[in-house]
């Protein structure tokens, strides 16, 4: 079922269902207690949408949910309060406010909320971007981020450059269902990254898991699941209204979390034990062990920080993809410019890499612009405030859900004129205002919530952008025209739309074999 086909993230259920529930929500809760006044010398909460009793309930969206919340600045200011239930929801609209909270403040706003699904399913006891703020979390955090550093990064460009080869080589020979070449591509990269293993097809096992995985994690972390626990109104709801359906769809995604995490791990480490296993994040990690007194916490460790890897690193890769694609067959002038700064560089003997980097300034702000056009992560990932706190004469009680809203950040008309439009030119200003309009510093998240993953992503896209534009040309399809329309939830991607994807030229062509 596509991301599409879900509407408050519940699936299978009926608006009857969905109603049944949310009035039981509303009046089983002490909601009350949230419209009494401040009490005398106490700060005001920050204003935002709501009724009495009711609080803000019926102001949460349904989709597009990142454009609701940009929305909200212009009637509330940049630091927007909701409350549903006993539960106070703080939108930080302005990139002065991420800073100033998320950042400077990271010390108290670096927990995350709890997200039932999310914990219902069991991410939280193996992908530390869920985990709450604590010793488990800097333990495996600090264990991944040791494997992504810039000094590592080069013994990566090598699987790079096989992914993309592969990619461009499937597009040659069958162009219509690029997006499956796309997910191959992704699935490529990071399984050979994380575990050294090889797959040639996106109906790979893995692959597929992978992409199952994470949908239910877009569902799960979809803004009405940070405030709504669909467990509590399921164990009232009858199965013949869906409760049973439910279940079902929940123990589905814990089988596959738990094979995700298992079977290619325990592959790696057979392949140790036969002497025959190549490269990768997890070999590198496990060897390091002492094998005459494996420790079983560091063996878990390792484990759940290559699931991490290869949950986060393929899903985000094959979305971000998508939203390029997209881009240049809506923006035929862009591409003809980044492929005129290719021919003028690179030339046509050779494929760009990345020595090329620092020469190709258009095809590093095509990069940026992917990345600030449309988010994949438009709401990014909540933090939970863990004591008391003021802020422009507010209060933000502890316990807050905590969002830095990207998509609204990244569409500032203050920061970026015409935000809607795809313009990499905006990002070619290396003077005062470039750190300003970089899109890096938002899109990856904030503080020490913020991607440690992120120059490998980088790397990714950027490879991925030039080997593509200096073979292809991709084009819209007569008839088919494409339009910037995304699937809504906490990850999303652009809905189907077709193109053409042709080689360049006989010179690209031959590139093509030359590569193999």
């Amino acid at each position: 079922m596509a991301l599409s086909d879900w509407s408050l993230g519940i699936p299978l259920l009926s608006s009857t269902t969905v109603l049944a529930a949310c009035l039981c929500f509303v009046i089983t809760l002490p909601l009350l207690a949230r419209f009494v006044p401040a009490r005398k010398g106490q700060l005001p909460l920050p204003p935002g949408p709501k009724i009495p009793i009711l609080g803000s309930l019926f102001y949460m969206p349904r989709k597009e949910e990142w454009k609701t919340m940009t929305a909200w600045k212009k009637q509330f200011g940049d630091v927007t309060h909701a409350t549903i239930g006993t539960k106070s929801l703080i939108i930080l609209n302005s990139i002065d406010a991420v800073n100033d909270l998320l950042e400077k403040r990271s010390a108290i706003y670096s927990d995350r909320p709890w997200l039932p699904l999310i914990d219902l399913i069991g991410h939280i006891d193996c992908d530390f971007g869920y985990m709450p703020y604590g010793k488990a979390w800097i333990a495996h955090r600090r264990l991944f981020s040791a494997q992504f550093t810039k000094s590592v990064l080069p013994a990566y460009y090598p699987s790079h450059r096989r992914a993309v080869l592969a990619l461009l080589k499937n597009l040659r020979n069958d162009p219509e269902p690029f997006v499956d070449h796309l997910r191959l591509h992704s699935g490529q990269l990071i399984m050979d990254v994380t575990y050294g293993m090889q797959i040639s097809s996106s109906k790979d096992r893995l692959a597929v898991l992978g992409g199952a995985v994470m949908d239910a994690v877009s569902i799960a972390i979809t803004p009405i699941m940070w405030i709504i626990n669909p467990v509590s109104f399921l164990q009232w709801i009858p199965s013949w209204l869906g409760g049973r359906n439910f279940a079902r769809k929940v123990r589905g995604w814990q089988e596959d979390l738990h094979t995700l995490k298992h079977i290619p791990f325990n592959m790696v480490k057979s392949a140790i034990k036969s002497e025959t296993a190549a490269p990768s994040f997890t070999a590198r990690l496990l060897q390091e062990m002492d094998e005459q007194n494996p420790d079983p916490e560091q063996e878990t460790l390792i484990m759940n920080c290559a699931a991490a890897s290869y949950m986060g690193g393929s899903h985000t890769t094959l979305c971000v993809a998508h939203i390029f694609m997209l881009a240049m067959v809506l923006h035929p002038a862009v591409q003809s410019a980044a492929q005129a700064e290719l021919d003028r560089v690179v030339g046509a003997l050779r494929l760009p890499d990345f020595g090329d980097r620092a020469e190709l300034p258009y095809i590093e702000a095509i990069v940026k612009e992917v990345l600030r056009w449309h988010p994949i992560a438009p709401q990014g990932v909540p933090h939970r405030l863990n004591e008391d706190d003021e802020y422009r004469g507010y209060r933000i009680p502890k316990g807050s859900i905590v969002i830095g809203n990207v998509w609204g950040i990244l569409h500032d008309p203050a920061i970026y004129a015409d935000p809607q439009e795809f313009k990499p030119e905006r990002h070619l200003d290396d003077g005062e205002n470039a750190a300003e309009m970089d899109p890096t510093r938002v899109a990856f998240g904030f503080g020490r919530r913020g991607c440690p993953g992120k120059a490998f992503a980088m790397d990714t896209l950027w490879l991925l952008v030039v080997q593509m534009l200096a073979v292809y040309r991709i084009d819209p399809v007569p008839g088919a025209p494409a339009r910037a329309a995304f699937t809504s939830g906490g990850i999303t991607h652009p809905l189907d739309f077709k193109c053409a994807v042709r080689v360049r030229s006989e010179n690209a062509r031959a590139l093509l074999e030359e590569g193999a």
